[in-house]
């Protein structure tokens, strides 16, 4: 008898605990994701049925190219050759790693080039085994990588 008056006051304890563990996808532009907590990923689909995914973890960024009719996904991580994010045409590696100390990560190059994106930018993905893909629009991507530094992206789990 004593556990039924108890038990209103144990759920209203564990309400704010599962409350507080939900993430909550946000929008910015053409763009949605998570870019705090527990998750980095930004993705945004395109006018040709194509999802581009930008993610931080495991102390790296990762582009992922979806064509989600075809089942067909191709990753900057995955050993393809000349693996690159266009940014209005201008080609940006997505290596995690530099070959010579001093030199710049060219993935952190990518990543302040998407910070700096604008409503009217573009972008695509293209390696030497998947092709090109569609343009993407840029829309909301600054918005979403404002407050973000690169070391934030490698500090993800």
């Amino acid at each position: 008898m004593k556990i039924k008056p108890c038990l209103p006051v144990l759920l209203s304890l564990l309400a704010p605990a599962f409350t507080h563990a939900t993430v909550t996808e946000q929008q910015w532009g053409e763009w949605y994701g998570n870019t705090g907590g527990m998750e980095f990923a930004l993705s945004s689909d395109n006018l040709a049925g194509e999802k581009l995914t930008i993610s931080c973890s495991d102390k790296k960024m990762v582009v992922a190219w979806q064509l989600p009719k075809e089942d067909y996904r191709a990753t900057s991580d995955e050993g393809m050759s000349e693996v690159y994010l266009l940014i209005n045409n201008k080609k940006y590696s997505l290596e995690n790693e530099t070959l010579l100390p001093g030199e710049a990560v060219p993935a952190k190059v990518a990543f302040e080039a998407l910070k700096h994106t604008g409503a009217k930018d573009t972008l695509a993905f293209t390696a030497l085994q998947s092709g090109e893909s569609k343009p993407f629009s840029a829309s909301g991507l600054h918005d979403a990588l404002k407050d973000i530094t690169w070391q934030d992206c490698l500090d993800q789990p």
